[in-house]
């Protein structure tokens, strides 16, 4: 066979098959992306949220995520098994949450390459008195009016005081 068609074959086939090397290659390289990302939005979650006196759905929702998103890291699963365990009110744990908190978001930041950010500058957080105060004021209010309106046939006519009683 003569040589230049034996380049010439060789010219169709890299032209075939280089365009889909490069797909795979790029796919491949998105898939791992995508899961780095995932990852490290779900531990800025936690970070963000991690001793906050407020409760935030993302924050129950990124916990409620971790076994998918770090399906593939066993310490990082054994950790928030370990820190769901201490949630639990009648853990021996219960009282040591916090510390369990920070073993989760330290592998987690291993995990992710944060590999000198150290437990200690984890559990500083910011929470200005403000915001506290603001949270604690309208918990007060709910409270109050939650009551008033059990207290009331509509917002028109109260009860009298027996029936306040009996709906106590």
């Amino acid at each position: 066979m003569d040589s230049s068609i034996i380049l010439s074959i060789c010219q169709v086939v890299a032209v075939a098959i280089i365009p889909l090397v490069v797909f795979l290659a790029g796919n491949g390289y998105e898939k791992r992306r995508a899961k780095i990302e995932a990852k490290r939005d779900l531990f800025f979650t936690l970070m963000r949220n991690r001793k906050s006196s407020m409760i935030f759905k993302e924050k129950i929702d990124a916990f409620n995520l971790i076994d998918v998103v770090f399906q593939d890291d066993k310490k990082v699963r054994a950790a928030w098994k370990d820190y769901l365990d201490a949630l639990n009110p009648n853990s021996p744990n219960v009282q040591n949450s916090n510390s369990f908190l920070l073993d989760l978001l330290s592998e987690m930041a291993i995990s992710l390459g944060y590999k000198e950010l150290k437990q200690t500058e984890i559990d500083r957080f910011y929470e200005p008195q403000g915001i506290i105060d603001d949270w604690n004021d309208n918990k007060v209010i709910r409270t109050e009016f939650t009551r008033v309106l059990k207290s009331s046939k509509s917002f028109a006519e109260s009860y009298n005081e027996q029936q306040n009683q009996d709906n106590a």
